[in-house]
């Protein structure tokens, strides 16, 4: 094996980075943009495509006229029921997947109702429920397909996607570099603002830092990368073989002098070279891949090791040594179950089932459409997010168990239920931030760059100096804003967690006048121009209830919700009651329903 000096720490390796070509500059650090990795080579061009998506409005067929499929067969499209489908010209190709096991087969979806739609949209593309004066102004009087482009080119969309792949990442500042984690946060926003294809994507995060420190043998590493892009473990001679194109990876820290931390992140370990450090005939197939071709992946050294190291931080990797790194992601791009996975992952992020599974010209069809569009997956955000299968009702008892013929009903992340109520009432609560989960190890640092990161961060720092924690403390009981090192994120209906809702709900709405808490101002729970103290009335009674219920809940109050907030009005209106005092219990009614857990 070739041997140079070791190299414990960056500071003597800040002169060498200035003789190499495309390394990191880890002379500079930049507390309102950390982000250090891969993720900035790439993607800093053009958007790949106009995000200009065909599909989004097409006219719906009616069932043709057979006697429809028994509840407990599985869809057989016949001849005639093909040649049905294929004179229907549509265009979306979720639609052109399910005609064969819904319209063509004498199966008729259920129709939307009213603006849930809209409700469901909202909470899948921003992360919190709308008010109906936002579902009127988004999606009422608007072509539906102008509807789902808009919020696609939200910024919104772009970090509700940001915090579902923190989740698939694992991101542990006690685990990967702080650089890193903002490197690949940088790169996922690069992928859902259409300046990445999602092979490219798979590739750098196959060398990424955040994935290759996170595990500890090359072994794990193989195993994550099948996990994270193909949706299952790998076979046996599978693991071993991809393992061969992560041996160059070991793990190791860093010292990060404006920080004042040591920042745990991945090394490369030079293997497969003799003693003058050039490739080893004997054991260069410990570096190679046989399963998908011959894939040889061997770095050789140079001045950036130091006098006596065989390991080089991978802060000092040029442009061209990550492109060999990333081996691994663009060999298993070229498998088709690679992109069957990514259309896969969409398909249950807005349908909450696997469609693609149940019926799998869908998954087909969105493959050969993800590809048309160069790998840009807001084309497949798009097609689903325009299809019948999301454009259908929950509501209402099923008339089918095919369950593609009827809407998704999906419970909310914890986050999506807090930031709800939060921007609903006004009431006053920090941030979670995905990115960081362990912030306090920044506070306790002492240094004046940690402090100034998590200035720049959704953090917020009380006034001796330390983190927040009152929506940390609340999501984590919940099942969000997970740490990441034991525990992961979880959604559960349980007798514990809904003590934890109805008593924030409590603290909101404070339904019981308790002076101790501190709840949303009663003006965010009345209608403009209503005094708190004036007398409640039917009307006014009503009044409260439709505001409330279009607040909160993203559309107009029923009949039935009115009839009873005048019953409830008139019994207010006995007792003297004031707007106050039924405006606080009705909040409370209304915030703690299932309709804020379920969409």
């Amino acid at each position: 094996m070739f041997r140079a000096s070791r190299l414990p720490v960056l500071v003597v390796l800040i002169g060498v980075c200035a003789l190499v070509v495309g390394c990191e500059d880890a002379r500079t650090f930049d507390p309102a943009d950390p982000a250090r990795g891969p993720g900035g080579l790439v993607g800093n061009e053009l958007p790949i495509t106009n995000g200009q998506f065909t599909g989004g409005n097409d006219s719906l067929p009616t069932a043709r006229d057979v006697v429809p499929v028994a509840e407990d067969k599985v869809p057989d499209c016949d001849g005639d029921c093909r040649r049905y489908c294929d004179g229907l010209s549509l265009k979306n190709p979720v639609n052109r997947g399910l005609c064969t096991s819904l319209w063509g087969v004498g199966l008729e979806p259920r129709p939307i109702v009213g603006d849930e739609a809209c409700r469901r949209l909202y909470v899948d593309m921003t992360g919190r429920f709308p008010t109906y004066r936002e579902v009127k102004n988004t999606c009422q009087g608007r072509g539906w397909d102008e509807v789902v482009k808009s919020l696609i080119d939200s910024e919104e969309f772009v970090f509700i996607n940001q915090r579902r792949w923190s989740d698939r990442f694992l991101y542990h500042t006690q685990t990967v570099s702080v650089e890193r984690i903002f490197d690949m946060d940088r790169l996922v926003g690069k992928l859902y603002r259409g300046e990445v294809a999602y092979d490219l994507f798979a590739a750098v995060a196959s060398a990424h830092p955040v994935m290759t420190r996170r595990y500890d043998t090359a072994a794990d590493r193989a195993e994550a990368l099948f996990n994270l892009f193909l949706g299952r473990p790998p076979l046996g001679h599978e693991r071993s073989d991809m393992a061969r194109l992560y041996v160059l990876w070991t793990n190791g820290y860093y010292d990060h002098p404006q920080l004042g931390m040591r920042l745990p992140d991945a090394f490369i370990r030079y293997r497969c070279l003799d003693n003058e450090g050039k490739v080893d005939p004997g054991t260069k197939g410990e570096c190679t891949s046989i399963l998908y071709g011959y894939n040889e992946l061997i770095l050789t050294p140079d001045i950036r090791t130091g006098s006596s190291s065989d390991q080089m931080w991978s802060g000092l990797i040029k442009s061209d040594e990550w492109s060999k790194l990333q081996l691994p992601g663009r060999l298993l791009s070229q498998q088709q179950a690679f992109w069957e996975k990514a259309v896969d992952d969409v398909l249950d992020q807005y349908l909450g089932y696997e469609l693609g599974t149940q019926v799998p010209a869908v998954r087909d069809e969105l493959v050969r459409y993800l590809l048309d569009y160069e790998g840009d997956i807001r084309a497949v955000h798009y097609a689903v997010a325009t299809s019948v299968a999301y454009l259908q009702s929950s509501t209402g008892n099923s008339p089918t168990t095919h369950r593609w013929a009827w809407g998704p009903l999906k419970q909310v992340e914890a986050e999506v239920w807090i930031d709800t109520l939060k921007h609903t009432t006004g009431y006053n609560l920090s941030e979670c931030d995905h990115r960081l989960s362990s912030p306090n190890e920044f506070t306790r640092s002492g240094s004046i760059g940690a402090v100034a990161l998590l200035q720049n961060t959704r953090w917020e720092l009380r006034d001796d100096g330390n983190v927040q924690t009152d929506y940390r403390d609340l999501a984590q009981n919940l099942g969000g804003c997970p740490v990441n090192d034991a525990g992961r994120r979880f959604k559960i209906v349980s007798i514990l967690t809904t003590a934890m809702q109805l008593n924030f709900v409590n603290r909101v709405c404070n339904a019981g006048f308790d002076a101790r808490i501190e709840g949303a101002e009663i003006e965010r729970l009345l209608p403009g121009g209503v005094n708190a103290d004036r007398l409640v009335t039917e009307d006014l009674a009503e009044k409260i209830v439709r505001f409330q219920t279009e607040n909160f809940f993203g559309r107009a109050a029923s009949s039935a919700e009115r009839r009873e907030a005048r019953e409830n009005g008139e019994l207010c209106e006995r007792e003297r009651c004031r707007a106050v005092d039924f405006a606080r219990p009705a909040c409370f009614a209304l915030l703690s329903s299932a309709e804020m857990l379920f969409y």
